[in-house]
């Protein structure tokens, strides 16, 4: 496979169906109010856990994917892992998780995994031969995929935000 055609697997493939995977989980937890169980703790994971791997991937967007970018993202992405952990924790004492919504977790907690790792091969060099420092990328990808990667991940944003202060609202002394 060719450098394009795993970077288009990675952004047109994985991507996208995090972002639904995201989506169903917010409707799970539409379903079953979070807002009067778990409420505003389960909520602010959620934004924790959507910006472990929104931050990492909006940089490397815009920035040279060298083993800084690589360690930080292996770091968020392991900070994701053990965040989601901490969500279930939260989350399981105070309300049903449905075998759709466990489901749909699987796919939120593997696929950023999985993207790592294809961002890996794909700098591999980057690995093997590290510099350590940001800059912008030398070679910009598409202005069409840049600026669409980062406005696909505006709905998924506004949804957990939304989650979040209906979460606020409902909970005590918040009105």
């Amino acid at each position: 496979m060719t450098y394009q055609s795993l970077l288009i697997m990675l952004l047109c493939a994985m991507l996208p169906v995090w972002l639904f995977a995201g989506a169903g989980d917010w409707l799970c937890h539409r379903r079953s109010s979070i807002e009067r169980s778990s409420g505003p703790a389960e909520s602010t994971l959620h934004l924790i856990l959507y910006l472990l791997i929104a931050v990492p991937l909006v940089l490397a967007l815009f920035m040279e994917i060298d083993a800084m970018l690589l360690a930080f993202m292996t770091i968020c992405v392991l900070a994701h892992t053990a965040v989601s952990l901490w969500d279930t924790s939260v989350a399981q004492p105070r309300r049903h998780i449905s075998p759709l919504e466990q489901h749909i977790h699987s796919y939120l907690e593997m696929l950023p995994l999985f993207a790592l790792a294809l961002v890996c091969v794909l700098h591999w060099d980057s690995l093997m031969n590290p510099t350590w420092g940001l800059s912008l990328r030398l070679q910009p990808l598409p202005a069409l995929w840049t600026w669409g990667v980062t406005i696909a991940l505006i709905p998924g944003l506004l949804m957990i935000v939304e989650e979040l202060v209906r979460c606020l609202r409902a909970s005590e002394g918040f009105t």
